[in-house]
């Protein structure tokens, strides 16, 4: 090898590992994990844009809806006035109102508002949920440091979130899960960081998104709990309870009462009509947010099915092994030879897929939070065990083949809410120091 191409490798070598080299520089810098966040943070954000447009209707050329947003999409163009191609869901609603009652109106109304900025278009569809899906990276990195963990454990779980391939669909996509999850998080931040006023604020909105944000009250609720059952040895179990438990009334009745306001204003503001069944509904449209309740519970009460789940449905328990993905949008190209299809290949694929390299490690990440928090009173890892039974269990329980009381209807992507616990629980089994380090690199490779 000549000098000139032994210096062009050295240089190109010097090049490549410029990010390594200033990493190893900078690791011990106080600053370096925010610095790795924002990087973290731009990445997933690239990945959310990138060809956000597509899937192109080649016959329209225009944005096709993926998944969920045929029901999202549409209800926020019937809110703008815009009727959805004829066949599409609510083609015949009435205009002006939100037609999709079984849930609260606040994610559509954002979701029309970004349409009536940038139009009726993907940019206007999916600009909200890829700024909630950048919020809710960096409320996962504040969570943890609220919980107690450290600056480079707080990056591992936002970077969990960021690699995961369910938050970054949900991040992309005009569907509901993303918003709720980023107020449960910044919820929990806030009530941990010793605002419970503010976090129930939050958690009342984040209802106005989807019910199941009020999950984040039954997660403070088994934090408290936890704290009163491993507290500090000398102190009075009582006199500890007494303390806690004001921080997370004040939480849940701010909670409520935040809800029902701001839903009393949506629901005047858009007058939702709920379509037909045995529900009680009210034909010009919803004004009274408990009645508007009523509804969406009775509703979420019919999608149930005795024989079990059948289609993209799955059992709660079965997303823990991540065996039942849904192709939310798919497009193949077939490979021919002799006249007969040899290959196909996928050009489009959005895939309702928790990262495997995640989920597989939930339960054993999870089984050591529990005995961390039992054995070391570790109030981070009872927040993790805490977020995933508040948030996994009402699932199981309402799923359970228990006759006419269970069998409820569930789908993989419910686990955009619970999956939080386990970039945390994971995180926290990597930070352990008898972990060896070629373990967490090849892990991360």
């Amino acid at each position: 090898m000549s000098a000139q191409s032994e210096r062009g490798v050295v240089t190109t070598f010097r090049r490549a590992t410029i990010p390594a080299r200033w990493f190893l520089a900078h690791r011990r810098h106080p600053l370096a994990p925010r610095w790795l966040l924002g990087v973290v943070s731009l990445l997933s954000l690239g990945g959310r844009l990138w060809e956000l447009p597509n899937p192109v209707d080649s016959s329209t050329n225009t944005s096709s809806l993926i998944f969920d947003e045929a029901y999202y999409v549409n209800a926020a163009r019937v809110i703008l006035g815009i009727h959805p191609p004829a066949g599409a869901s609510y083609a015949t609603a009435l205009l002006g109102h939100d037609p999709n009652a079984e849930h609260p109106p606040l994610a559509k109304l954002l979701i029309a508002l970004s349409m009536k900025v940038f139009g009726d278009n993907a940019w206007g569809w999916r600009l909200f949920p890829i700024l909630f899906g950048s919020a809710a990276i960096l409320a996962t990195y504040w969570l943890v440091r609220k919980a107690g963990g450290g600056s480079w454990l707080a990056l591992g779980a936002a970077s969990l979130m960021a690699v995961d391939n369910l938050l970054l669909v949900h991040g992309r996509i005009a569907t509901l899960d993303i918003f709720v999850v980023t107020f449960m998080l910044v919820a929990l931040a806030l009530y941990l960081r010793g605002n419970p006023v503010l976090a129930g604020i939050v958690v009342g909105v984040g209802l106005c998104t989807k019910l199941v944000a009020g999950d984040a009250v039954f997660i403070i609720v088994l934090l408290e709990a936890g704290r009163i059952l491993f507290g500090e040895a000398g102190h009075s179990r009582i006199e500890v309870a007494r303390e806690r438990a004001l921080p997370a009334l004040a939480t849940a009745g701010v909670g409520l009462v935040t809800y029902v306001a701001v839903l009393f204003g949506l629901d005047l503001f858009v007058s939702p009509i709920g379509g037909a069944g045995s529900c009680a509904t009210v034909p010009s449209g919803f004004h009274n947010p408990v009645q508007h309740t009523s509804f969406m519970l009775c509703y979420a009460s019919k999608l149930t099915n005795p024989g079990g789940p059948t289609g993209i449905a799955s059992y709660p328990w079965q997303w823990l092994l991540d065996t039942q993905p849904i192709d939310y949008f798919k497009v193949v190209s077939n490979v021919e030879a002799g006249g007969k299809v040899i290959a196909t290949n996928p050009v489009v694929w959005f895939r309702g897929e928790i990262n495997p390299a995640i989920i597989f490690l939930a339960v054993p990440a999870l089984c050591l939070a529990a005995e961390q928090a039992w054995r070391r009173r570790d109030s981070f890892s009872i927040l993790c065990v805490a977020w995933f039974v508040a948030t996994f269990l009402p699932f199981v329980v309402a799923a359970a083949p228990i006759g006419s009381y269970g069998n409820r209807t569930s789908y993989l992507y419910y686990m955009v809410i619970v999956m939080p616990a386990v970039y945390l629980a994971v995180a926290e089994l990597f930070s352990r120091r008898w972990l060896p380090r070629a373990a967490l690199l090849g892990y991360v490779a």
